[in-house]
């Protein structure tokens, strides 16, 4: 009897590998028409949309620093600040988040899926 041995491909697991890193990126996975439709709990590393699919108003998020606020920026260019979103899978907006809450401030940049954290300076 003749048996075939499996034979691993170098890399060939590198697939899964960076598929797995790819849906653990921030991303956008839902829209709804208004603020009052947006879930209670929308999920780690997500987004959501509020507005209709001709004309986003607002990204909806939780804060990635972990401590429970909720990130509402402006998509609406007849607002001010305004954010950009230039990819939503995984996610890339601009220009950074400052946000200063009850728990404290966080900035950080969300690009292409991760969140780059800005570091406090003393002039600020």
């Amino acid at each position: 009897m003749h048996r075939h041995r499996r034979r691993n491909v170098p890399g060939a697991e590198l697939g899964f590998v960076r598929r797995l890193r790819y849906w653990r990126r921030w991303q956008v996975t839902a829209r709804v028409p208004s603020v009052v439709d947006i879930p209670v709990r929308i999920g780690r590393r997500r987004a959501v949309f509020v507005g209709s699919p001709a004309r986003d108003k607002w990204l909806v998020f939780d804060c990635p620093c972990g401590r429970g606020h909720r990130v509402m920026v402006n998509l609406d260019p007849g607002n001010r600040p305004l954010w950009q979103v230039s990819m939503v899978l995984p996610l890339t907006m601009s220009p950074s988040v400052d946000e200063h809450s009850d728990v404290g401030r966080c900035h950080y940049l969300v690009r292409e899926g991760r969140v780059l954290w800005v570091e406090k300076s003393e002039s600020r």
